[in-house]
């Protein structure tokens, strides 16, 4: 598409050689479809059987499986159940979680119920998961009736830009696992990061990732609207990134500020030191020299209400920035704050300045002028030591009335109702860890991600 590049491409030759592991083998492709092919003819039957068959329009295979732009370690299968727009919502739901239990039992496959929005079901057969997607087939997006009836037209869209250039398949792939080793892949409230369908219209939209780092690179948050002729939606979101097919919608309105700071770093680091991006993709570990001090704090979640994954990450990421809050509010330095997720626990981590603050504070009340001075006064006249005047304002120093952060976060905490959490300092709780969970707790503590460590190595500037 014409955009310039801000390095040489043999500068990240080295690319070719992550291709083959980042693209499934010949055996495995043949493997999964032998057992889709399978799948979706046992559903062709249950359809049949289950009287539903005037209702269903089309069974269709999409997400990055139909458009061949899978990372090997991705075994999900997305099959799209396609009805008659007059069906009702409900019934709409309804109807394939009566075609998917009785696909899983004709397959002898395993069946789990996960919730979002509403429950979807997986079938996990044979080391693939298949999730059965309801959706109205309908002629085009402008009228759509539930959000994934667009993914057919993604699917068309992807597949006909990727005919067009078959190197996009290569790049697409190689976005998608750079994606994957900075933690910003997924469109899930837990990571506020990209879809697969966003990487995939930006590896079109700038030709490749080379020239997409490029661009990455000179993104300010708030200000990037893709394509440029949408600038009326600047500043809308951290990112606006038009769906092709669809360009009411912003396709990456579920990426965060964090995370697209996160690829504009380091697309920043990539042009200086092109060597990172393969560094990445081989993914480089290390010990964590590391240990959180007394000022650390651990809150493990032991027990919530039951919610879908998204509503919970999203119920965690409230509590975490309310006590936040609650505790600058009252005169404390948070220096960081962090939700992860520790085989399956959640935790908030904390690191405070100091858990105790002195026990005076001052009080800085209005100039003398002012109409509220009379207020302050009436206030402290009788505090001990007595107001002063300091400049041309009126100041107090008082005891504190909460000078103990934790007994602050067990003050925020209660009004989360079904919500019960263990807390502890967090050198206190990664004692009692087994020793692989001390590890990656310290690692993820130390901010020991894959890009970093690299960093450090390009900082030192080490060969690759």
């Amino acid at each position: 598409m014409g955009h310039e590049l801000c390095i040489d491409s043999s500068e990240v030759a080295c690319l070719s050689k992550h291709l083959s592991r980042l693209e499934p083998s010949e055996e495995q492709k043949e493997r999964i479809s032998r057992l889709v092919e399978r799948a979706v003819r046992e559903l062709h039957h249950v359809v049949e059987e289950s009287g539903l068959k005037p209702l269903v329009r089309e069974i269709s295979i999409h997400g990055s499986f139909a458009r061949d732009t899978w990372l090997p370690e991705d075994t999900d299968v997305d099959v799209f159940v396609l009805f008659d727009e007059s069906l009702g919502l409900e019934e709409l739901h309804k109807s394939v979680e009566t075609l998917s239990t009785e696909l899983a039992q004709r397959l002898g496959a395993e069946l789990e119920v996960r919730f979002a929005s509403h429950p979807y079901f997986i079938i996990k057969y044979r080391g693939v998961e298949l999730e059965l997607v309801p959706a109205y087939k309908v002629e085009s997006p402008q009228r759509i009736k539930s959000a994934v009836d667009r993914t057919p037209f993604h699917t068309e869209y992807i597949i006909s830009q990727i005919s067009r250039n078959p190197a996009l398949k290569r790049d697409i792939r190689l976005f998608k696992a750079l994606l994957r080793r900075l933690n910003i892949y997924g469109a899930e409230i837990e990571v506020k990061g990209f879809s697969g369908y966003l990487a995939e219209v930006l590896i079109v939209h700038y030709g490749g990732l080379i020239p997409l780092l490029c661009a990455a690179s000179k993104w300010i948050p708030w200000r990037v609207v893709i394509p440029e002729t949408a600038y009326r939606l600047r500043g809308t979101a951290p990112l606006v990134v038009l769906d092709p097919v669809d360009p009411r919608r912003n396709a990456a309105a579920a990426v965060g500020v964090d995370q697209l700071s996160k690829l504009i770093l380091f697309a920043n680091v990539f042009k200086h030191c092109p060597a990172i991006l393969c560094c990445v993709l081989e993914g480089v570990e290390e010990e964590a020299e590391y240990a959180p001090d007394e000022n650390s704090i651990v809150l493990q979640l032991v027990k919530h209400p039951t919610l879908a994954p998204d509503a919970l990450a999203g119920k965690l990421n409230r509590v975490l920035d309310a006590v936040t809050n609650t505790l600058r509010r009252n005169g404390f330095s948070v220096l960081r704050k962090l939700h992860l997720k520790l085989n399956e626990k959640h935790l908030l981590v904390l690191q405070l300045e100091s858990l105790e603050l002195p026990l005076w504070e001052k009080k800085v009340g209005p100039p003398v002028w002012h109409e509220n001075v009379l207020r302050f006064l009436e206030k402290w006249a009788s505090n001990k030591p007595a107001p002063f005047i300091e400049g041309d304002r009126v100041v107090a120093v008082a005891p504190r009335k909460n000078r103990n952060a934790i007994e602050i976060i067990k003050e925020v905490l209660k009004v989360y109702k079904g919500f019960e959490w263990e807390i502890s300092k967090a050198c206190d709780y990664i004692q009692k860890l087994p020793m692989p969970e001390k590890r990656e707790l310290l690692k993820r503590l130390a901010g020991y991600e894959p890009w970093i460590l690299c960093l450090k190595r390009c900082m030192a500037g080490a060969e690759f």
